[in-house]
């Protein structure tokens, strides 16, 4: 398991966000009640115990009618987007973190009740803020799970990643970075598995992210049979000899 925010506590974090959105929003003269960070918390206050309304009304993993995982989870992921781009603009890090760690939580919801997954990136970031605060093998191991369950649950015309020109697009990330916290578990099965999801999901990135990998053995003085399986992918993609 990781250490995902629960639905039914994330009103009680809101309020901390809100405060530092509004200390930062409000002495610069905004006068826009439609942007009004407080009106947006309000709505994601009502949208999170919204959610967890439906999982004890339908259960926390059953289908919901109509499509609604998709559609009601995507409803709640683009009013963080939106408070989210608000963060960043005012330079508010750590709000913007912990909104995309709520992100986290929504696509949780959605994959639980078998939804698709419309929009990406404030989960990706979400996971590797979440990923940099792991450090046991078995959570580890959970995130890279999570990660290859978000994978499957993400919308085809993205995973379809028609467009490589943008190189920090989520779906490019969430591979990378999905390796790197398999890396860090140590555990060479997992590792492996995905590599090979890797090389066959990014082709043109797998030689970098191995190069990169055999720099990394050394700085960070990774043990011996995570080392081993670095160098095997390393030199065998090198060679052209994985199948």
């Amino acid at each position: 398991m990781i250490p995902i925010p629960e639905l039914r506590r994330v009103p009680e974090h809101l309020p901390k966000i809100e405060s530092m959105l509004l200390a930062a929003w409000r002495p610069q003269g905004h006068a826009s009640r439609e942007s009004d960070p407080s009106s947006l918390i309000a709505a994601l206050e009502k949208f999170f115990t919204m959610l967890a309304d439906l999982d004890d009304r339908y259960g926390e993993e059953a289908p919901l009618p109509d499509d609604d995982a998709t559609r009601l989870g995507d409803t709640g992921l683009l009013a963080l987007v939106e408070l989210i781009d608000m963060s960043q603009q005012l330079g508010l890090g750590k709000a913007k973190a912990e909104l995309e760690l709520l992100a986290v939580s929504i696509s949780d919801w959605i994959m639980r009740h078998k939804g698709e997954v419309r929009t990406l990136e404030p989960i990706v970031n979400g996971l590797a803020v979440l990923a940099n605060e792991l450090h046991e093998p078995a959570s580890l191991e959970g995130m890279t799970s999570f990660m290859a369950a978000l994978m499957s649950a993400t919308a085809d015309n993205i995973a379809a990643d028609s467009d490589k020109s943008d190189e920090g697009r989520p779906w490019r990330i969430l591979q990378l970075n999905r390796a790197i916290v398999a890396t860090r578990s140590y555990n060479t099965e997992l590792m492996s598995r995905v590599f090979d999801d890797l090389i066959q999901g990014l082709p043109g990135d797998a030689k970098d992210f191995f190069r990169e990998g055999m720099r990394q053995m050394e700085v960070v003085k990774y043990p011996a049979r995570v080392r081993a399986v670095m160098t095997h992918y390393f030199q065998a993609l090198a060679q052209n000899t994985l199948h």
